[in-house]
């Protein structure tokens, strides 16, 4: 029986703009299992990452339950869900976010320790991600003196440091090339290739990207439907 890792029931949000408001999600109802790939398609300004970051416990719904792995984390304190969210759930963002004073080593293993992990193991488990996403000569670099390609590879790794259940992808190659957001885009199929227990979850408006994932389903009108 597949280990259900996202149930979404109800799920409501919108935004307050002056007197008016706009509602933004509409009742989305969503479940996702354990070893899917799962791509969230719809237009630019259709919600997707709205939703996304509802789910990352980055915003919390007006209405509705999400749950991860069973754990509700709206319902907990700020610290307790700051700490659960560090450790269940890898984000990998359309802009990197990658600390431009660190390394990228640092910035690999910062996010192990801001987990709860000893330094010393963040930093050998990082080198150990850098390495696999073919970062391993370059781990000295700061973000700067990188393409994007490469900061997004980084970013891959920062998001596994932690070993989560459900990694979170906002347009993961929407800043690059063609050429180099496949390669990024390859780099999905293989991480899901060494674990076919990885569960993803990716946003993108493109359905060549879409057509990769296990999955699909689309976000319009407020609410997902399948494809």
């Amino acid at each position: 029986m597949s280990k259900k890792i996202l149930e979404l029931r109800d799920v409501r949000h919108s935004y307050q703009m002056g007197s008016k408001r706009l509602d933004i999600l509409k009742g989305v109802n969503f479940t996702l299992d354990q070893g899917e790939w799962c791509c969230i398609y719809g237009a630019s300004g259709s919600g997707k990452t709205t939703l996304l970051n509802l789910i990352g416990g980055l915003e919390n719904p007006v209405s509705g339950k999400i749950a991860v792995c069973g754990e509700i984390p709206a319902e907990m304190s700020r610290n307790k869900a700051a700490a659960f969210r560090a450790e269940m759930i890898g984000f990998i963002f359309q802009s990197y976010h990658l600390l431009p004073e660190l390394t990228i080593l640092e910035n690999v293993a910062l996010a192990g320790a801001v987990a709860g992990k000893k330094f010393a193991a963040a930093r050998k488990k990082a080198e150990e991600l850098l390495k696999m996403v073919g970062l391993a000569q370059r781990i000295t670099h700061r973000p700067a003196e990188l393409s994007g390609g490469e900061q997004q590879r980084a970013a891959i790794a920062r998001s596994l440091i932690n070993d989560p259940a459900l990694l979170l992808a906002d347009e993961p190659t929407g800043n690059l090339d063609p050429e180099t957001g496949n390669e990024i885009l390859k780099l999905f199929q293989l991480l899901r290739k060494n674990d076919p227990s990885r569960t993803i979850l990716m946003i993108t408006h493109n359905h060549d990207i879409a057509s990769l994932a296990t999955r699909t389903v689309e976000l319009k009108n407020g609410t997902l439907t399948k494809r």
